[in-house]
Order: structure tokens, then sequence, then C-alpha cells
């Protein structure tokens, strides 16, 4: 059973900008999510990243901020702390914020990290008890 997945800033995005290619696959997660198959989780980073480029692309602040309340109910919010910094500092990978978002995930001991990231994605390992997974594979894996 998955008990616990973190979901990228891309995979929000989907979500708010319906014109996404990702969007209808953002809303089976969230959805699901809302279902109670699994614990949500996003970082306020996420949500800072996703205001800014979702009202560039015409949502409003009003929608957002529905938008938020409602997630708000069935998603944990996570504050990237001095812990996952230092992590993302020590592991650079060449983008900070990702590595940040993936310190995050990990050290909340998330069974599943989604992201449309494929650099991410090359983070899984036998070690790594997460794993760093498409959208599409998740919701696959959930109806497998």
């Amino acid at each position: 059973m998955v008990n616990k997945v973190a979901i990228d800033t891309n995979i929000l995005l989907d979500l708010l900008i319906k014109d996404r290619p990702g969007n209808a696959m953002a809303k089976t997660i969230f959805a699901a999510a809302e279902n109670g198959m699994f614990k949500a989780q996003i970082t306020t980073q996420s949500i800072m990243d996703a205001a800014y480029s979702s009202r560039k692309s015409g949502l409003s602040f009003e929608k957002f901020t529905d938008i938020l309340s409602h997630l708000r109910v069935f998603v944990e919010i996570q504050a990237i702390d001095w812990i996952d910094l230092s992590w993302a500092t020590a592991h650079y990978s060449g983008d900070f914020e990702d590595d940040a978002q993936y310190a995050n995930a990990y050290n909340s001991v998330c069974d599943f990290f989604i992201t449309r990231d494929k650099k991410l994605m090359e983070l899984n390992n036998k070690f790594n008890p997460m794993t760093v997974i498409s959208p599409e594979n998740f919701v696959a894996a959930m109806k497998a």
C-alpha cells in the first residue's frame, strides 16, 4: 500500500493550468488523493512557484486561492527546511530547487515522488526506498 506521495511543482501546475498537456493526469492524481487512496504532500515552495507561473498564464488570484483552499483539506503542505537545503547543497545536481524538493520528499519518508522532470527520475536507485515516477506511470500503478 502506498502511504505518502510527494507531488512536484510541475504536476501542481498541470492541475492549475487547463491547457497544459498533463492537466487530465494531474486531476486524476489529485482526485485519488482526495478520495483517500494515498496521502499527498506538496511544498510551500511549489505553492509559491505555482502562484507565480499560473498567474502569468492567466489564472486569476481568486481562482488560485479557491483551488489552494480546496487542496489544503486533503494535501499536506510541507516547508522546505534547513535539513532539506543542506542535503540539496551536498547533492547539487545543477538544479537546486529540484534538489530541495527531492530532499523534502525523501526526508518526509514518501513512497513516491511524482514529477515530469526526467533528471529527477534518474535519482531512482536500489538504495533509495522512494520511487521517483512520472504521473502516467503512477496512475497506471494505481490502477493495477
